[in-house]
């Protein structure tokens, strides 16, 4: 079972480093990759890492209270949901709770790294999904006897971290969240049943596309919509947003999976700042990822928009 481990940051990255290295004592069919060890020296870095989100079949995000907005976290949390499911995609939260996770990756099933219990969840299900499946009772001894050892290193991980000044959220924030992600699959489900509806009513076997490894979906009509469509949708939105003249450069990739990279001049950045939450519900309809940015790459200069 190939495990994709995603880190952004010094801590991010020893956390998921000490997975890499525990994970396999649980099941030894459990087969980690992290990016800053795995890849040796000369090959090409970017090319390895997509092949290896292609390749994945469990996905596991390392997050701590600096990276969950990283673009880089959400930009492989994307590709990681579009190959697996989200059900084969878990945050592993090394120095927050759940309640307290924001942006993409909090629509994910989360692990709090400092409860026994969901970490144990999160093993059993790694080990449900292994070709060779270990019973349960001998997992619970294994578990049992190296849990002390993943403990240790994630709280030396910890305690080596300066104190964060990152604020905790408060409750209407979460509530907000809460309702957004209920009317978001609210509609979801509503978009589904028409189109179930519509499917019936013309009285003829669907036709069943694959656009990518993991995603089947019913289409009707003409078999050359669907992607390309996607991503001309999220485009003409963000184009609106940030206005057709303040558009320096456009990339669009659909290998693999479908992304946009537009870089906009400061006046378009501020725009799509403001409306960030209308354009990321616009990508997760379209199952599109994106990133605008300025041309100046400081942090704080990108705004990511994840397909879920």
């Amino acid at each position: 079972m190939r495990v994709f481990l995603s880190w952004s940051g010094a801590a991010s990255r020893l956390c998921a480093e000490a997975l890499r290295d525990w994970l396999p004592f649980m099941n030894q069919g459990i087969a980690p990759f992290v990016s800053s060890q795995d890849i040796s020296k000369g090959e090409r870095g970017l090319d390895k890492i997509a092949s290896k989100l292609q390749d994945s079949t469990f996905g596991i995000v390392c997050v701590t209270r600096e990276n969950q907005h990283a673009p880089w976290i959400n930009f492989e949390a994307g590709a990681l949901s579009r190959e697996l499911g989200e059900s084969m995609l878990a945050p592993f939260l090394l120095d927050l709770e759940v309640k307290d996770l924001s942006g993409p990756v909090a629509q994910f099933q989360a692990t709090e790294s400092t409860s026994r219990d969901e970490v144990w969840a999160l093993v059993k299900c790694l080990n449900e999904n292994c070709e060779t499946v270990i019973d349960s009772d001998r997992l619970q001894v294994t578990f049992d006897r190296f849990w002390s050892d993943i403990e240790e290193k994630l709280n030396v991980i910890r305690e080596s971290r300066p104190s964060s000044s990152a604020p905790q959220r408060d409750t209407p924030e979460i509530l907000n969240e809460l309702v957004a992600l209920v009317r978001e699959q609210s509609s979801r489900i509503n978009s589904m049943t028409k189109q179930i509806s519509r499917i019936e009513g013309e009285n003829q076997a669907p036709r069943y596309v694959i656009n990518d490894p993991s995603a089947v979906t019913i289409n009707t009509h003409n078999e050359n919509e669907g992607g390309d469509k996607s991503v001309e949708i999220l485009r003409h939105a963000i184009t609106s947003v940030v206005g057709p003249d303040n558009i320096i450069e456009t990339r669009i990739k659909t290998e693999a999976y479908a992304d946009i990279t537009m870089i906009v001049t400061d006046e378009g950045f501020s725009a799509a700042q403001q409306n960030v939450t209308q354009l990321q519900a616009i990508a997760s309809r379209a199952r599109v990822s994106a990133t605008i940015r300025t041309s100046n790459l400081s942090p704080g200069n990108s705004v990511v928009l994840a397909p879920f």
